[in-house]
């Protein structure tokens, strides 16, 4: 069943982030993952959420979401995000 990734970022160093986007997307495709949505102004409707930065990505299931955020070579890119931006992430499968 797909997987979906809701990431919401609130990014303090844009180069960084441009650098991990492009590395990160071409990794993702590796796992089945590609990018749906970016949004850098989503539209808040209902309730307290602030995101500044929107992120959705289709992987082919939780498994394939796993392998590539725990895969060895995501570690730096993490680590480039983590320096970056302040995140929220969840997966969601439908």
């Amino acid at each position: 069943m797909t997987a979906l990734v809701l990431i919401d970022l609130t990014v303090r160093d844009l180069q960084a982030m441009t650098h991990y986007e492009g590395a990160a997307i071409a990794l993702a495709a590796q796992f089945g993952g590609k990018p749906l949505v970016k949004d850098v102004q989503p539209e808040i409707i209902e309730g307290h959420w602030s995101p500044t930065w929107l992120v959705v990505l289709e992987f082919p299931n939780r498994q394939a979401v796993r392998d590539f955020y725990d895969a060895p070579e995501y570690q730096p890119l993490k680590a480039v995000r983590q320096a970056a931006a302040t995140s929220n992430g969840l997966i969601v499968v439908g």
